[in-house]
């Protein structure tokens, strides 16, 4: 049996998508709401309510009223803690627990902290610092996935004849393509720039390098591609690229979309994975931009697009999200600080997004991001074994819950110079260990 039935004053949209989300998605049951009091009393079917009062002595949750309300506006919030999980809007000592699981679950998933007023930061995106799980402290812990653990064990306790669906831990290598190469296709200034830097700062290896590489046919070395894909490979791994198709601009510095050798690289690429759009910093001003850059790669890959990462992961909720839908976007990896590692929407499972505006689920799925190697190497500057460390206690955080842990790696991180020294070491270690954890 995997039926369940829930009493709550109203069905609303809101309540609708959190219940699929937590009771669906994650936990494989059926449910039905009802607003019928007698029929919930009498009936004998696994249940819970969800209301301001409870009707008799059954499992109860107090509800806070964002889930009944259409519009969006501040909401105070508190914090309350039980054993491993915290949550917000605080309810009495009647609720299973001392807040709102479904209410939290929902402000966190469907970013409702980004709807409202907030000082963004030089790129202007939302700062993780304004954001409820990063003031409350769990920004590193899927939350959402942890109250479903809770919501099973409890269910079970009560009514062991349900059924749940059994989830594994999944791990997914996703590589953002900002800049296929280093030196090749940069065209003649780029390259004198480039190489006028290098006596500056005396690094003569690189001065050596970019004239072997545009000169004698030596490889270029943000070239990793062939590593990345064999590892991939040595490991049982589906990776997913994101390339960068933009016209030159402050923030966009990519390779020419029309530089052959980086075109035989995506069409390699693609017949070993699957690509999708990383679209621009400057995409956001106009529509026109990111159709092209659509369209750029679908020419060149002779397929359509359904995948992106928007550069910087910079993006707008929601409506970042519902220009992608016109575009035929199906799924999108964006959700992510680039400055701090953990879960941006407190859930390390795919879902979709729910548009606060329209109160309504809309058609593309978010897949959300546990950390990034960029975020340890230039945000917070260290090193690669205190990167590893971090990572690994993220990984575990996921496979604790059965969740799909998203690695967002770079291919010029694997160079095995400078501050990227050693990360080729993290890159293979955490492919060996999810495979052991996928495998266990």
């Amino acid at each position: 049996m995997n039926q369940l039935l829930i009493y709550t004053p109203e069905a609303t949209n809101r309540l609708r998508y959190t219940s699929d989300l937590l009771l669906t998605d994650l936990l494989g049951l059926n449910y039905e709401l009802t607003s019928d009091k007698e029929r919930f009393v009498q009936s004998s079917l696994p249940k819970f309510s969800y209301a301001k009062q409870p009707l008799g002595n059954e499992l109860f949750f107090e509800c806070h009223e964002i889930l009944f309300d259409t519009d969006i506006k501040y909401q105070p919030i508190a914090t309350a803690e039980h054993e491993n999980l915290k949550g917000f809007f605080t309810v009495s000592d009647k609720s299973v627990l001392p807040f709102d699981l479904f209410a939290t679950a929902f402000y966190l998933v469907t970013s409702y902290a980004e709807y409202l007023p907030a000082k963004q930061d030089k790129y202007n995106r939302f700062r993780a610092s304004q954001s409820m799980n990063y003031k409350a402290g769990f920004l590193e812990k899927p939350m959402v996935n942890m109250y479903a653990v809770f919501l099973r064990d409890k269910l079970r306790e009560l009514y062991p004849q349900l059924e749940f669906k059994e989830r594994k831990f999944t791990y997914i290598p996703t590589f953002d393509v900002d800049m296929a190469f280093s030196y090749k296709g940069k065209g003649f200034q780029r390259n004198i720039g480039g190489a006028i830097r290098d006596m500056v700062m005396n690094d003569f290896k690189a001065l050596a390098e970019r004239f072997l590489v545009l000169t004698r046919g030596k490889k270029d070395p943000f070239d990793t591609f062939d590593y990345i894909l064999s590892i991939c490979k040595k490991y049982h791994q589906n990776p997913l690229f994101f390339f960068l198709m933009a016209d030159q601009s402050r923030f966009d510095k990519s390779i020419p979309h029309t530089y052959e050798p980086f075109q035989e690289i995506i069409r390699k690429v693609s017949e070993q994975a699957k690509a999708g759009i990383h679209l621009s910093y400057q995409s956001h001003k106009h529509n026109k931009i990111e159709k092209n850059e659509i369209m750029r790669l679908e020419n060149i890959t002779n397929t359509s697009v359904k995948m992106n990462r928007y550069h910087y992961l910079r993006f707008h909720v929601p409506r970042s999200f519902l220009r992608l839908i016109d575009y035929g976007i199906t799924d999108d990896y964006s959700m992510g600080y680039a400055p701090h590692p953990g879960f941006r929407a407190g859930i390390c499972t795919p879902y979709y997004l729910f548009n606060l505006i329209h109160n309504k689920q809309e058609n593309i799925r978010m897949h959300p991001i546990a950390f990034m190697d960029t975020t340890f190497i230039q945000y917070k500057k260290k090193n690669y074994r205190e990167g590893l460390e971090r990572i690994r206690k993220i990984m575990q955080s996921v496979r604790e819950v059965n969740g799909t842990c998203y690695a967002l790696w770079h291919n010029d991180t694997f160079i095995e110079r400078h501050q990227y020294r050693g990360w080729r070491r993290v890159f293979e270690t955490v492919a060996e260990e999810a495979t052991e954890m996928m495998q266990a």
